[in-house]
């Protein structure tokens, strides 16, 4: 226990990470759910269609993490002004994180914009290219209510108030299926609009997201004593550099995990259209399961920050393994249902009656057992990396990040792919090694971080 006394039971901390990460996994499902259910809709279109919007949002969700990262850190400033008594901190974090998301969207944008022609670079199929120009062009206008969005998110997370996130996202979802059902079908009057109408649904999906949750806060009376304003009036230049200070690494880190999914993508796509729809259903299952995982992460992260705050180092390490052990049990049951029910999951991405498909189907299945080992490690590092990042540590993670998935993970599973002829099994091989090596590393760094706290505030 630390002097000050601030280390909750175990118990008790554990229902607070639960009570913040519930909602947030909801969320977190609800939006890799409108993925989703874009590929699950467009995917009655043809396999061409489902590999370009598969491919077109993961790169969405790649770029948009630059923004992401950067505006992330504002959990952890507002987290630990909490924790400190600082009110007037805890609205200014999020005042401006909205003007940091403003300035990190100009860039997102226009990679967004521009995705098509630059995936026509890297030798992907002339079709598909077509396809996903048509659809992030569209796409690009839900950028700036995305980061909005998760401006608020961060800020409510902080003050272990994310109820609000869990029931607006989930709803959204439904909205999502209803819209993109109706644009890409052209169903009650509105014109068949392919893939491009997933690209519409999509993006005034998040738009109402936005609005609802500025409604909620601008309204809740929860956040009456650190009510921000969702126009900021002014700029803090001190507090916007710091957010940039610890967010670009943490932009830098998440666009690189994400861009080794996409690059392994690109890669699988130089083999051909049938592996590439095969990896991208494997990658929807994947990017579910790890939405616990990155709800954990979030909790974990403001938790770790709060602990700080308060000058308990305890209560920080506390909430840091708590956390570890949840992320292991909600990661090994979703890697258990990609082991055992592989072709069922197939199913629902495809139509398994027709022939057309039945390659994709099987590739699909052998790609599963190594999908469910990368998602079971990989979802326990998502979490270590969220509570050093709580301990004001945004650099580790990327240097991490860069070893582990891009020189040991992508390094080896493109050499195994093509050299030694292993095809895209040799890529997933590769990229197991690479999340293996980052766990060894990343949970180092954590026990290195969290003694290094304890001494600086044992002397201050």
């Amino acid at each position: 226990m630390d002097p000050s006394g601030n280390t909750p039971t175990w118990q008790d901390e554990a229902r607070t990470i639960l009570g913040l990460s519930v909602p947030l996994t909801a969320a977190f499902v609800a939006e890799m759910g409108m993925v989703i259910t874009d590929m699950i809709i467009v995917g009655r279109l043809g396999s061409n269609e489902l590999a370009a919007v598969g491919l077109a949002g993961d790169w969405f969700w790649v770029l948009l993490l630059i923004g992401m990262g950067v505006i992330s850190i504002i959990g952890v400033i507002a987290a630990q002004n909490l924790g400190a008594g600082n009110l007037k901190g805890v609205t200014e974090a999020s005042e401006q994180g909205m003007i940091a998301a403003v300035i990190t969207s100009i860039p997102v944008m226009l990679s967004v914009w521009y995705l098509g022609p630059v995936l026509g670079w890297a030798r992907q199929d002339p079709e598909i290219v077509r396809l996903i120009t048509d659809y992030s062009r569209v796409l690009t206008w839900a950028v700036f209510p995305a980061l909005w969005f998760v401006v608020l998110r961060n800020y409510i997370t902080a003050l272990a108030r994310s109820a609000a996130v869990g029931w607006i996202t989930v709803a959204a979802l439904g909205l999502n299926v209803a819209l993109n059902y109706t644009l890409v079908f052209g169903k009650f009057g509105f014109p068949a609009m392919g893939v491009v109408g997933a690209a519409y649904g999509t993006t005034i999906v998040n738009w109402v997201m936005f609005g609802a949750l500025a409604v909620h806060v601008l309204r809740s009376k929860h956040f009456a004593d650190y009510r921000p304003r969702i126009i900021p009036r002014h700029i803090n230049r001190e507090l916007l550099g710091e957010i940039f200070s610890l967010g670009i690494p943490i932009s830098l880190t998440q666009f690189l995990n994400g861009a080794m999914f996409t690059v392994a993508a690109v890669v699988v796509g130089v083999i051909g259209a049938a592996t590439l729809a095969a990896q991208q259903i494997v990658y929807s299952v994947i990017y579910l399961a790890l939405s616990a995982s990155a709800a954990l992460g979030e909790a974990v992260r403001v938790r770790v920050a709060y602990g700080i705050g308060q000058r308990s180092v305890d209560a920080s390490h506390q909430s840091a393994y708590i956390s570890f052990a949840l992320a292991g049990i909600t990661t090994l049951g979703a890697a258990l249902i990609l082991w055992i029910f592989p072709n069922a999951l197939v199913g629902i991405f495809l139509d398994a009656s027709d022939a057309n498909n039945a390659n994709v189907a099987r590739i699909s299945v052998e790609l599963s057992a190594y999908g469910g080992m990368f998602l079971l490690l990989d979802g326990v590092l998502i979490v270590i990396g969220n509570a050093i990042r709580g301990l004001r540590d945004t650099r580790s993670p990327l240097w991490i990040s860069l070893l582990g998935y891009w020189a040991v993970g992508l390094g080896s599973g493109v050499w195994l792919c093509f050299p030694l002829g292993y095809g895209a099994v040799g890529l997933w091989w590769g990229l197991v090694a690479g999340v293996v090596f980052s766990n060894i590393l990343m949970y180092w760094r954590f026990t290195y971080r969290i003694a290094d706290a304890r001494k600086m505030l044992a002397t201050t």
